[in-house]
Order: C-alpha cells, then sequence, then structure tokens
C-alpha cells in the first residue's frame, strides 16, 4: 500500500468508518422509528462521529509542515467561501421558485469545491506530489 495513504488511514481510518458505519444505522433505524424525539435522535447519530473524524483530520493537519498547513487552509478557505456563496444561490432559487434544489445537490456542491480547491492550491504552489507527506518522519 502506497506509504502515504497507510498513514492516511492510520489517522483518520477509525473516525471514517465509524461515520459510515453510524450513517448506515441511523438511515435503517430511521425506517423503522416512528415519527418524533426518537427519530431525530436516531438521525443524529453521526454526529459524533462526525465530530471525531473532524478532530482526527485536525491532529492530522497539527502535524504537517508549514506549507503543507498553508496549503490545507488555504484550500479549506477557498472552498468554505465558494460553497457557501453557491448554496447561498441555490437557496434564493429555490426560494423564488426558479428551480427547486435538494440537499443532496448541496453535499455533493460542497464536495467538488472542496475538491476543485485543494486541486488548484496544489497546482498553484507546484506541490501536487504531497513531499511533505513522505517527510514527515512517521
Amino acid at each position: 500500500m502506497n506509504p502515504s495513504l497507510s498513514r492516511y488511514l492510520a489517522d483518520v481510518g477509525w473516525p471514517t468508518a465509524t461515520y459510515f458505519a453510524s450513517v448506515l444505522l441511523a438511515a435503517w433505524l430511521t425506517r423503522h422509528v416512528e415519527p418524533g424525539a426518537l427519530r431525530m435522535a436516531v438521525a443524529a447519530l453521526p454526529l459524533p462521529a462526525i465530530a471525531w473524524m473532524a478532530r482526527a483530520e485536525l491532529m492530522r493537519l497539527r502535524r504537517r509542515d508549514e506549507l503543507r498547513q498553508r496549503i490545507e487552509m488555504e484550500a479549506m478557505t477557498i472552498a468554505f467561501a465558494l460553497s457557501f456563496g453557491l448554496v447561498a444561490m441555490l437557496t434564493f432559487f429555490d426560494l423564488f421558485g426558479v428551480f427547486s434544489v435538494g440537499l443532496r445537490a448541496v453535499a455533493v456542491l460542497m464536495a467538488a469545491c472542496w475538491t476543485g480547491a485543494h486541486l488548484w492550491v496544489r497546482t498553484r504552489y507546484h506541490y501536487d506530489c504531497l513531499p511533505g507527506d513522505a517527510e514527515d518522519g512517521r
């Protein structure tokens, strides 16, 4: 296995697996629980795993060199600003009846903005091979 991928999986593998398992469990349970407070609690099952994933990603980022941290932060800032603007625009389109926008479209849009921002920033810094991962001493 690629050493960078195995390090990444060691850092965020369990939180990500727990997140996917909790989403599948919540999806299955919400079909079998009556509407009400219990269904809302079941729908919130993935939230602790999301917090765990965020913490794992933050800890992974803190161990990187300064250039890698700068790239990650710049990409996240661009992705957040772009996705927030696009989601606001789509919300107004939906609100004013131009066309209907589903929540799934928002999730895909945010993931596309994050991926695009990372590709653009890494190209800008000529950092597409991620040498900081190969030299982090782990």
